[in-house]
């Protein structure tokens, strides 16, 4: 979920066997959290995310962005899930079992998905903040 309103949340999930791969990791190295990326690289960063990001999309079982709660629980009881781990600001308007905590304790490897979810988050919550229509274009085009 991004920090700054407008509230987006990015529903991201794969299988353990997939997350836990070298190729997998790899992949992803070139992914950052956006929040560590410098200010003065942010604008830049940004530009270049669906490149980064197109990478270990293909590993990917759901990857989702929305701006309600309502289409997460459904997308994500939908899912035929082992373990969600949900945004603590979003822990108690999820109705999905078995959950925990972003924050609680929990295998280095999944580290992956989670800087995949916050960036697509932040990546739309900044569209939509400074081009709403870009960001519905964006959104039909990722959604493909």
């Amino acid at each position: 979920m991004s920090e700054d309103s407008p509230r987006v949340i990015a529903v991201v999930g794969a299988r353990a066997s997939v997350i836990k791969t070298r190729v997998f990791g790899n992949l992803c190295s070139g992914l950052e959290h956006y929040r560590r990326v410098p200010s003065w690289r942010k604008k830049r960063y940004l530009r270049f995310f669906e490149r980064r990001y197109s990478r270990p999309k293909e590993f990917l079982s759901v990857a989702r962005v929305t701006l309600s709660l309502d289409e997460v629980n459904r997308i994500v009881s939908s899912l035929d899930l082992g373990l969600a781990i949900v945004d603590d600001k979003l822990f108690n308007s999820i109705s999905i079992e078995p959950k925990i905590r972003e924050s609680d304790p929990k295998p280095k490897y999944m580290d992956n998905l989670f800087t995949i979810a916050d960036n697509l988050a932040n990546y739309f919550r900044i569209l939509l903040k400074n081009n709403p229509k870009k960001f519905r274009e964006e959104l039909r085009r990722f959604e493909k």
